[in-house]
């Protein structure tokens, strides 16, 4: 089924009363998706997600926010709006994306939400985030493999 005059006329029609884009579809006889992808090309509002609208108040992992700062004594001018960010729902422990050098291995330990997380931290194959034994879990690797490399590794240092 294709497009006609008709059609996009009623889509403009129901999407600016707010219908549904499914209920728009089962109606004109394209799928929620069909109708969504005309609606983006004839330029019609954006309207938000029904099930990702969320109340002003609930928090986000990451805000960007603005702050109105007024200089002193120049009232005519607009105020400059810095940028302020704000972690509200998470609060690690510890960084879970580990020290970024390789000295020792970087296996996670236990929850980064709880206390008590921590890395491995024994010795790590050289050039690789992890010891012997994390990297076979890491990788799934066989003995004769992890041999090779290790001996590749030992002949280069």
């Amino acid at each position: 089924m294709s497009w006609n005059q008709q059609k996009v006329e009623d889509l403009k029609k129901l999407w600016n009363e707010g219908v549904a884009t499914s209920r728009i579809g089962e109606q004109l006889g394209f799928t929620k998706n069909a109708v969504i992808g005309k609606a983006f090309r004839l330029g019609l509002e954006r309207r938000q997600n029904s099930r990702k609208k969320t109340s002003h108040s609930q928090s986000v992992s990451s805000v960007t926010m603005y702050r109105e700062s007024s200089s002193s004594g120049h009232s005519q001018i607009a105020p400059k709006r810095e940028v302020t960010r704000r972690r509200e729902k998470f609060s690690f422990k510890k960084s879970i994306v580990g020290t970024g050098s390789f000295k020792s291995c970087q296996w996670p330990i236990g929850d980064p939400l709880e206390e008590g997380f921590h890395y491995c931290g024994g010795q790590n194959i050289p050039t690789k985030p992890y010891c012997i034994e994390h990297y076979k879990k890491a990788y799934n690797v066989d003995e004769k493999y992890l041999d090779r490399l290790l001996d590749f590794l030992h002949e280069k240092n």
